[in-house]
């Protein structure tokens, strides 16, 4: 950081800074022993400790039987100060509650390291709140510490975080797709999401170049968002791989997150070349 960004970091005082920037990595990598981006991200975990994490995905959930290469994968990674999370789909709420349950269960028998429990194909529309709400207590009574993110991919309802009063979600992907037509530089959140602190949300972008990543980066965190992963990869499936400027991304999140809100756009320009 530049002396000037420090002189204002110090006289606009740490109480209007946001939440720290984190990472949440959909890792549909099988983890063989010495897979690269497996290795990459152990690395980066202990470079950014406790705010890097991963979405395990061994046969869309958890399968039938523990795999000793997650396993293995999982604890190197919580050894790096990491933090894994399940996924399961809910089928935009529709999806049986038993059978939700059931792969959570199965997760936390077969994965006792997991952190968490990432829900994917979440109801942006009105209707599954209850349902949602339903099973964030359950993993939570799992573990209170347990992480749980909801991805409806899109923009939502704020009864999709807060229900009657209660949590619905820890994290909410608010945005999930490509740049095509710019749209991973022009989403915009719902307002309503203003009221809440950006820890709260995720944003999920692939097929993204290495000349724009950081571009994509930034539009997320003007977007109120504290969670962001940028992959080039793309396809059926763009989550089979990390993209070759991870590294890079993880040292940016570092200089983006010590930049104030208000004073972003001397920020946005000075974190291409300044480091922390």
């Amino acid at each position: 950081m530049s002396l000037l960004a420090m002189l204002i970091f110090t006289i606009l005082g740490r109480t209007h800074c946001s939440s720290l920037l984190k990472i949440m990595v959909p890792a549909y990598i099988y983890p063989s022993p010495g897979n690269t981006a497996w290795q990459t991200l152990t690395t980066q975990a202990a470079q950014f400790p406790y705010r890097l994490v991963t979405i395990i995905n061994p046969n869309n959930g958890p399968g039938t039987s523990a795999i000793s290469d997650y396993q293995n994968a999982i604890q190197a990674f919580k050894n790096a100060q990491g933090l894994s999370l399940g996924y399961v789909p809910t089928t935009y709420g529709n999806r049986a509650y038993a059978n939700v349950i059931s792969d959570v269960d199965k997760y936390y028998s077969f994965y006792p390291n997991i952190s968490g429990i990432f829900f994917d194909e979440a109801n942006s529309n009105n209707g599954s709140q209850g349902y949602y709400q339903n099973l964030y207590r359950y993993v939570k009574s799992k573990s209170s510490c347990s992480l749980v993110v909801n991805n409806p991919g899109t923009a939502t309802l704020e009864s999709y975080l807060i229900y009657n009063g209660s949590r619905v979600t820890d994290v909410i992907c608010v945005f999930e797709g490509n740049n095509t037509a710019q749209r991973a530089l022009t989403w915009t959140q719902a307002s309503w999401t203003n009221k809440y602190d950006r820890s709260n949300f995720l944003a999920v972008a692939y097929n993204i170049s290495s000349g724009v990543y950081q571009s994509v980066m930034d539009h997320a965190y003007q977007q109120n968002t504290g969670w962001v992963y940028v992959t080039d990869d793309g396809g059926n499936n763009p989550y089979d791989n990390i993209p070759p400027y991870f590294a890079d991304q993880v040292a940016y999140a570092k200089c983006l997150e010590a930049c104030l809100r208000w004073v972003t756009n001397y920020c946005w320009v000075n974190c291409n070349s300044s480091s922390l």
